[in-house]
């Protein structure tokens, strides 16, 4: 409903109805009310007091005569004194109790309202009960002690009456004044009932019944000791049942034990209430059932409570805690754990301190999952997949040992994500079982040897590291070789196979910051820098000039120095530099830069791979820039290497070092008698072409149930396919390397004859021969690559 505001209310029935509302929120809200009255002049907050006094006086009017027709109509109780009955002595109790209360809420209203303070107010309204179940109790043991001091029952109810005003009266208004005067809700409660609420339960406990002792002691001296023994302890019994609210606890009881009644949560006192100043334990239970009924509703529910209501925030927080376990057992994509992890709250205490450690268990999960999504090759899914059961039983074994909720609930959550894991597993078995070969060779991008068929080129890199550790240092070194015959291959994989006192530090030019700009090439070559080589560093300000990146190369190379080391500098695709010199992105000074780098930091040895000669790059004068700089040709694949590519692929990957005899190898046979020959040849050694063509055959053989070897007619029908897939890079390095006229034509003349003269055109002739495309035999020109020929009869 829209109440009516509180200085509008009169007498009316829409009045009365706004009356309750307010008095109800002042009860349960007390701070918004009291924001509202601190808006009002003080008489017409009196005014207000005595007006929402006659609203409720009808209620407790009828609460007294209902709890006297139930005592001596109902149970049948006669009010006389001689009643030797149990029922007697609770029914004078309960009589009491209820005209206290009545007495204690009135005046509590009115004084607390009078004076402006809502806390006032709440102080009233719970001093009255605390103090009608102190005179209700105190009037009723005392009677039975004292043996008559009140001759009859009515000696009993005048006892609550008179307790329930009287200290209505004695507290309410002292309370009301107080907090009134010093604007201070603090205050109001300290002189008023909360004795002991800043402190803890036994705190509380301990000053409420020292308080009740000490009043009961004053009372001998009025009435007898005997009832100031029962009432000191009758009040202290009730100042530790209402100051905190201790009466909700059975409806707390009836909603949460022995199974929580989600349909009646809203009944709760933490659901209204905002003044209980103990955790309801066990609330969490409530919390979590009512979230999964109705989610958005209970979310928000929980959120509220951690916000705004510190006394049940750790019971909330259980309930959120637990909610976030279990959407993690209901996630299917377990690489999304790590996500809904970064949810769980942590803390300093309890539980909370555990989930940091959490999070980071359950982001080892992810990644291994997300490791194991982007692995489509059976032969591969099939250990990292063990290794994310086993982390997920090591998760589960940990977990057992921390706190709850985390040990219950991620328990029971890992066990659906090991059901996950294990599934996958088996798929991944499955999969390599029902696949003939594994499929590790691919044609393309610079191979990863932890997962593609990968050769060592021995060659190439011994004469890089007799380079590199030439005593007096390398003057650089070009790494020249034709598309497609694995320079970045071999720079991107050259740990493990230089010295150990070598730390190789590859920058490919392609990456959009290496040519962006100048500020933009030397800040990455710095972060590069210090990132790969523990410790060096050139300052902790980003580097953004030629003269900052030549700092970091002093300070690396000063430390390689000390420590006997040495660094390979690798720039990929440089000729990118020299095309954006003639762009105006580069100046010269960047090569000036790299040369005196040479020349100065010994420890460090420039490597420039590309698919030019040095001689062909037309923006600058690179030949002077790196005139004593080594050439190292990359080679094509000598049969040998051909030979172990094809039988043993993945030999030096990290996947397979526990388990050898499960690495994917091929005998000889599987490629058929000379097969491993006829694809050297057809390939012409290229490096990217044999592993085109091993693709295509273990694809086919895949294709087909009942074959298990290549066969000549396989082997054919993998040539065909292999040049349509290698369309692209055929293309690239017949069509479009062709730039001289007559150039193409040329070429494109094999299409027709196995052989043909020399062109006569000597530039043209100079060009084929550098692009490595042709072989000479009695004066006449062959192409070299079979697998081109035919590109050239059927795609060309």
């Amino acid at each position: 409903m829209t109440p009516i505001p509180l200085d509008q209310l009169g007498f009316g029935w829409r009045s009365h109805k706004s009356a309750m509302w307010w008095l109800g929120l002042l009860y349960r809200q007390p701070n918004q009310v009291h924001e509202k009255l601190e808006q009002m002049p003080r008489m017409a907050a009196a005014k207000l007091g005595f007006s929402l006094y006659w609203h409720n006086l009808p209620y407790l009017i009828l609460l007294c005569i209902i709890v006297r027709f139930t005592i001596f109509s109902v149970l049948g109780v006669k009010p006389t004194s001689d009643n030797p009955h149990l029922l007697f002595h609770i029914s004078n109790i309960a009589l009491g109790v209820a005209l206290g209360i009545v007495g204690g809420i009135a005046f509590g209203i009115i004084v607390g309202i009078a004076f402006g303070i809502a806390l006032g107010m709440v102080g009233g309204i719970v001093g009255g009960i605390a103090r009608g179940i102190t005179f209700g109790i105190a009037g009723g043991i005392a009677k039975d002690i004292a043996g008559g001091i009140a001759k009859d029952i009515a000696g009993g109810i005048a006892l609550g009456i008179a307790g329930g005003i009287a200290f209505g009266i004695a507290f309410g208004i002292p309370l009301g004044i107080a907090g009134g005067i010093a604007k201070d809700i603090a205050g109001g409660i300290a002189l008023g009932i909360a004795v002991g609420i800043t402190g803890g339960i036994a705190l509380r406990i301990a000053r409420g019944i020292i308080f009740g002792i000490a009043f009961g002691i004053a009372l001998v001296i009025a009435l007898d000791i005997a009832f100031g023994i029962a009432g000191g302890i009758a009040g202290g019994i009730a100042l530790m049942i209402s100051i905190p609210r201790l009466y909700y606890l059975p409806l707390h009881l009836i909603l949460t034990w022995p199974r929580p009644r989600t349909r009646l949560y809203w009944l709760h006192p933490a659901a209204w209430d905002e003044m209980c100043s103990v955790p309801y334990f066990g609330l969490h239970r409530l919390l979590v059932l009512f979230a999964e009924a109705k989610p958005q509703e209970g979310v928000a529910e929980i959120e509220r409570l951690i916000d705004t209501y510190p006394v049940q925030k750790g019971q909330a927080l259980h309930a959120k805690t637990t909610l976030i376990a279990r959407e993690a057992s209901q996630t299917n994509d377990l690489s999304r754990l790590a996500d809904v992890a970064a949810k769980l709250p942590s803390g300093d205490k309890g539980f909370l301190a555990q989930t940091e450690e959490v999070k980071g268990w359950i982001a080892e999960v992810s990644a291994l999952q997300t490791r194991l999504d982007i692995i489509n090759r059976p032969a591969f899914r099939e250990p990292t997949a063990e290794l994310l059961v086993k982390e997920i039983e090591n998760f589960r074994h940990r977990i057992a040992g921390l706190r709850e909720p985390l040990a219950t609930e991620f328990r029971a959550t890992a066990t659906q994500w090991l059901a996950i894991a294990e599934r996958q597993l088996d798929e991944a078995r499955r999969g390599s079982t029902r696949e003939l070969t594994p499929q590790v060779f691919r044609a393309g991008d610079p191979v990863d040897r932890e997962q593609e068929a990968f050769v060592p080129r021995y060659a190439v890199i011994g004469e890089l590291e007799q380079q590199i550790m030439l005593s007096a240092g390398c003057p650089g070194i070009v790494l020249y070789g034709r598309r497609r015959m694995g320079k970045s291959t071999i720079l991107r994989n050259l740990t493990d196979f230089l010295p150990t006192n070598v730390t190789p530090v590859v920058v490919p030019m392609q990456r959009p910051e290496m040519f962006t700009s100048v500020a933009s090439l030397t800040g990455f070559v710095s972060r590069e820098l210090r990132a790969q080589l523990d410790g060096a560093s050139g300052g902790d300000a980003e580097v953004s000039d030629l003269t900052g990146l030549f700092q970091t190369l002093k300070t690396v190379n000063d430390r390689l120095e000390s420590g006997d080391k040495r660094l390979l500098l690798g720039v990929d695709e440089y000729e990118t530099i020299d095309k954006k010199i003639g762009d105006g992105i580069f100046p010269l000074d960047l090569l000036d830069t790299i040369r005196e780098s040479i020349q100065s930091h010994r420890h460090i040895t420039w490597v420039f791979a590309g698919s030019h000669e040095i001689t062909e790059l037309e923006h600058a004068a690179w030949t002077s820039y790196l005139v004593s700089a080594r050439t190292i040709e990359t080679p094509f694949f000598t049969p040998a290497e051909t030979r172990l590519l094809l039988t043993d692929p993945v030999k030096h990957s990290t996947l397979w070092r526990n388990n050898p005899d499960k690495r994917p190898r091929f005998d000889a046979a599987f490629w058929g008698e000379g097969g491993i020959d006829r694809i050297q040849h057809e390939a012409g050694g290229w490096p990217h072409l044999v592993q085109l063509i091993a693709e295509t055959i273990v694809d086919l053989i895949n294709n087909e149930e009942q074959v298990v070897a290549v066969t000549p007619e396989l082997m054919e029908q993998a040539l065909d396919k292999a040049v349509v897939r290698g369309q692209n890079v055929l293309y690239e390095l017949m069509r479009r390397e062709s730039f001289l006229p007559g150039e193409w034509e040329y070429l494109s003349a094999f299409r027709k004859t196995e052989t043909q003269p020399p062109p006569d055109d000597e530039n043209v002739a100079a060009s084929i021969r550098r692009r490595l495309l042709v072989e000479e035999n009695d004066g006449q020109w062959r192409l070299r690559v079979p697998l081109m020929a035919r590109w050239l009869r059927v795609r060309g």
